[in-house]
């Protein structure tokens, strides 16, 4: 009897689940992995087609926030999804190194400790060093993934369905660093860390995207129909 109640309740949690994350990695690792040309690189590389996805869904995210704390009546949920924002923001500028690229402009004094030569925080060698990179988008992960089974009706906290987008990355930036610092594993785990960053930010994009519908904010770019 305990052993049925607990398969139906696993069972009522994996039909309430988005899959499309276990979805996106089976393509991705049995079909696109394999394909000529690097395109598998192409798409997951620094500077590659995900990363730049990334900053895509950080930006409509970004737009979805702002749109909600405008629109919200409680104090605290707009200052929520004003802190929302400002993170978005944040993520925004380091992904694109606060487009150093773009205008050459940046600061030595970073550059100098950056693994990249950038002017980015993400990439100071200390923190790819100790892995604090990894653990933080790890801790990030497991934190916006289960917190929807504690806090089920909370604004700022993304709906149990979501889980796959945040704790599948959170699992691999975990095993990833196991690996990195063991340096060997049964399973050779390489750097595909765009790949799991764009699950993360594809998860919050839909979860602002979910409650801009509930309050019936329009989520367009341009235009308010």
């Amino acid at each position: 009897m305990r052993q049925r109640k607990i398969k139906k309740a696993l069972s009522r949690i994996a039909n309430n689940l988005d899959l499309r994350p276990i979805y996106f990695l089976i393509v991705l690792y049995t079909v696109i992995r394999w394909l000529p040309f690097g395109i598998f690189g192409w798409l997951q590389n620094e500077d590659g087609l995900m990363e730049w996805g990334s900053v895509a869904l950080l930006i409509l995210s970004a737009i979805n926030a702002f749109r909600l704390q405008k629109q919200s009546q409680q104090r605290w949920e707009r200052l929520g999804w004003l802190l929302l924002l400002v993170l978005f923001c944040l993520f925004i500028g380091e992904e694109i190194s606060w487009g150093e690229r773009l205008h050459g402009a940046g600061i030595d004094a970073i550059r100098s400790i950056n693994t990249q030569g950038e002017t980015n925080l993400h990439n100071i060698a200390v923190f790819q060093g100790k892995g604090l990179l990894h653990l933080g988008w790890a801790g990030l992960g497991l934190v916006l993934g289960l917190a929807g089974f504690v806090f089920r009706t909370a604004p700022l906290i993304p709906a149990t369905r979501l889980t796959l987008y945040f704790t599948l990355p959170a699992i691999w930036y975990l095993g990833f660093e196991f690996c990195r610092k063991a340096g060997e594993c049964l399973i050779t785990v390489a750097n595909h860390q765009e790949i799991y960053e764009l699950l993360i930010i594809a998860g919050l994009y839909l979860h602002t995207r979910s409650w801009c519908r509930k309050r019936g904010i329009s989520t367009r770019i341009f235009g308010t129909g």
